[in-house]
């Protein structure tokens, strides 16, 4: 159940500033602050996120599901909003599922990181697909 919370966390983390962005409809304009987009279509966005070493990021909450993937080693701390902490790392080429949360972020590491925020834009997109929702 512990491995369950970490891995939450983590995914939370990585999505976080990709979240932030896709909740407006302006966000792709905010998108050189927060991260670049490296791909968009009516189905989903992918943007690449970038978090210097010992950066941290504010409060903030992931307001859409997406798949994270790591481009770089990660060692993060992820505080939320009860205060409560986890502490976690991540190797490169790994991936996760990040679902809604309110939380914080820091870097751990001397080194940046690197991740993809793969960001379906319509929850309804796999039954337009012939693919029936679970």
């Amino acid at each position: 159940m512990a491995t369950n919370h970490i891995f939450l966390k983590t995914v939370a983390l990585l999505g976080s500033m990709c979240t932030l962005l896709a909740a407006s409809p302006t966000w792709s304009q905010s998108a050189p602050e927060l991260g670049k987009i490296e791909f968009e279509n009516d189905m989903l966005i992918v943007v690449r996120i970038h978090m210097a070493p010992h950066e941290r990021t504010p409060m903030h909450d992931i307001v859409s599901p997406r798949l994270v993937v790591w481009l770089t080693d990660a060692h993060l701390k992820d505080t939320g909003p009860d205060g409560s902490v986890s502490e976690y790392s991540r190797s490169a080429g790994a991936s996760e599922w990040a679902t809604p949360r309110r939380h914080m972020g820091e870097n751990l590491s001397d080194q940046g990181l690197d991740f993809l925020a793969i960001i379906p834009k319509i929850a309804s997109a796999p039954a337009a697909h012939g693919v029936a929702p679970h």
